[in-house]
């Protein structure tokens, strides 16, 4: 059996976020796009999601009606960010300390990735729920930086 590169190794991660989002929102009807983020930072791992249906942009939070449901999403999505961390150290290979990635139905993904210190720089750091909550407004406002 061939060994997994690095590459693959790092977009598998990526496509079981977004499979993970995908599977939260079955039954929802017409997902156009899947936007995720992660950010992997100082030993904390954060992971929120959100999803164009019916030509309107949501935040993950608002199109699972279920709790418990939610929370399993966000927990496996953090989870599978520490395991990027892992794959990218066991590579020899900087992690990424945030990760915005959009999949469109039927077009393919495209990601962003940020290497330098956010939430942990000294001068103006940007926790995770903020950097999430900026491109969200972004794509709510019609600037995907993706696209």
């Amino acid at each position: 059996m061939a060994e997994t590169t690095f590459e693959d190794a790092f977009m598998d991660i990526q496509t079981g976020l977004v499979s993970l989002v995908l599977e939260a929102l079955e039954g929802s009807g017409g997902v156009a796009r899947v936007f995720i983020f992660g950010a992997i930072e100082g030993g904390m791992t954060s992971f929120n999601a959100c999803a164009e249906l019916a030509g309107r942009i949501e935040r993950l939070d608002a199109l699972v009606a279920d709790r418990r449901v939610l929370f399993q999403v966000m927990g496996l999505g953090s989870k599978d960010l520490a395991e990027l961390e892992t794959i990218c150290a066991q590579h020899g290979r900087a992690c990424p300390t945030q990760l915005y990635g959009r999949y469109v139905a039927g077009g393919g993904y495209d990601a962003r990735y940020v290497y330098e210190p956010m939430a942990t720089r000294a001068v103006d750091p940007v926790a995770p729920g903020a950097a999430f909550s900026a491109w969200l407004d972004a794509l709510w406002a019609g600037r995907d930086p993706l696209a």
